[in-house]
């Protein structure tokens, strides 16, 4: 059962379009967008968690890419 849908966002909280599917675990989005960054040369986002059930934001991931 897939519980969060994520969006990738820049500092200024704007969707930076990437696709990363919805699921039930964190770890993997974070790694995709992770692979999403490296691919488009993005330094540092935020990945945003939403509830599936509630559109609520359920956590804010920073990444930084080295």
């Amino acid at each position: 059962m897939k519980r969060y849908y994520y969006q990738l966002v820049d500092e200024q909280y704007d969707e930076l379009g990437a696709f990363i599917p919805d699921g039930s675990h964190k770890e993997t989005a974070e790694n995709r967008a992770k692979v999403w960054m490296r691919e488009n040369n993005v330094s540092e986002a935020t990945l945003v968690v939403n509830s599936m059930r509630t559109d609520n934001i359920l956590d804010m991931i920073l990444i930084t890419i080295k």
